[in-house]
């Protein structure tokens, strides 16, 4: 049975209720007025969600990723030669005698994961800026969204596979200075990794269904938004660069340092009841972070679905925020229909940019209808058995057309909000 290291467990805090931490005070929510700052929008009925700022925004649409080898090939090829490097790895310190030795072939190997890693991050960044000015299309950024997701949970299996070998072996122990660099380095891995770039990754390898992504982009930001028939779940991954300051100070660790009353996880906690009031008010999430890296990392299972939301130390902010939300405790909030002869096409909102359920029917006799979905042109699935679908709600205005095989047709406009 494979070990599970003890870096990942978190840290469950009990209490029912977030209290304020003595000697700091939270900052405000990141919210203005004219929507200039990255925020944390409120939902209701559920957890707040991660979004970008609507003067930043540069780009937004539809794209369907499917079967593309090149992207299949690209992702394979990067976690092969990584899982051959962990394999040389752990051949190399089972071999070794010496603690020296094996310290030294632990660096060598977090000092390639930390390359690796950078390269990845660079890569990313610089394929969100080219989404943004123009210079590359949606399916070209998700095909290097694929590829950074795929490789960088790789390398987090390498770094997991270090920690496990120098745990069985008696006669070593790795230092904590090691231990912090690993640490760092996996936290700076999981800002890499989220469930629509893994969804992503498996249609073009040809493993799973093509995957219809909603997308937006500003200059350091980017989020995806997708369906899960399968699950049943909306997912969204949100990435505010802009928020992740790894070279300021972090401020939960200076709040609690020098007070052995504080603990800089109770500081962090404080400050993300402040941001997922709904969620707190239900249960109190765990909590983990990432050595010295400034990386903190809430998780909580709500009634709802799933949050996974990452503060930076040095803003105090949500810089990467992971979603998952069943689609049977949507609750949509309003219905805009239209009817064209016989065929009746219903729009059910729920909130922007979240799911957004399209049913077309016979008018007169109620009888779902098969169709084609598109929104602003764009195809975006099928309508099911029961004549529905679940997609992606865009931002501002939009307009819904369902099209049968006959080629008749209805289309509703949907106003921004």
């Amino acid at each position: 049975m494979r070990l599970l290291p003890a870096l990942l467990v978190t840290l469950l805090l009990v209490s029912v209720t977030a209290a304020p931490v003595a000697g700091w005070d939270a900052p405000a929510q990141s919210t203005t007025d004219d929507g200039a700052s990255p925020r944390i929008t409120a939902i209701d009925n559920t957890t707040n969600h991660l979004a970008i700022p609507a003067s930043s925004l540069r780009a937004s649409e539809f794209n369907e990723s499917g079967l593309d080898v090149g992207t299949a090939v690209a992702a394979s090829s990067g976690e092969l030669h990584q899982r051959h490097e962990t394999a040389a790895f752990e051949t190399r310190f089972r071999r070794l005698d010496s603690s020296f030795e094996r310290t030294e072939l632990i660096r060598e190997t977090l000092s390639a994961v930390e390359q690796r890693q950078a390269a990845l991050d660079r890569r990313q960044q610089r394929a969100i800026s080219r989404y943004a000015a123009g210079e590359i299309t949606a399916a070209e950024f998700l095909r290097v969204r694929a590829v950074v997701d795929a490789e960088s949970r790789q390398l987090t299996t390498t770094t997991e596979r270090v920690f496990e070998l120098q745990q069985i072996e008696p006669d070593y122990s790795m230092s904590s200075g090691l231990e912090t660099r690993l640490r760092n380095a996996q936290g700076s891995l999981r800002k890499l990794q989220g469930p629509v770039g893994q969804q992503i990754r498996t249609s073009v390898s040809g493993s799973g269904d093509p995957v219809v992504v909603y997308l937006e982009v500003s200059d350091t930001a980017y989020m995806l938004a997708t369906i899960r028939e399968d699950d049943g779940e909306y997912v969204r991954e949100t990435l505010l660069g802009d928020e992740r300051a790894p070279n300021r100070t972090d401020q939960f660790a200076a709040a609690a340092d020098g007070d052995p009353d504080v603990d800089r996880l109770d500081v962090a906690d404080n400050r993300a009841s402040n941001l997922y009031t709904w969620v707190y008010d239900r249960q109190r999430p765990s909590f983990y972070s990432y050595g010295t890296s400034g990386i903190y990392e809430l998780t909580a299972t709500h009634p709802n679905g799933r949050l996974v939301s990452f503060l930076d130390g040095g803003t105090t902010n949500v810089f990467y925020e992971l979603q998952h939300r069943r689609l049977a405790t949507v609750r949509t909030t309003e219905t805009i229909s239209r009817v064209n002869g016989t065929l009746r096409l219903d729009v059910q909102r729920a909130y922007e940019t979240g799911p957004l359920l399209v049913t077309a029917s016979n008018n007169a006799t109620g009888a779902p209808v098969d169709g084609t979905v598109s929104v602003n042109g764009r195809a975006v699935g099928q309508t099911a058995t029961d004549g529905a679908l679940w997609t992606v709600e865009p931002r501002d205005s939009y307009t819904v057309t369902v099209t049968r095989d006959d080629g008749s047709r209805v289309s509703v406009f949907v106003p921004s909000y």
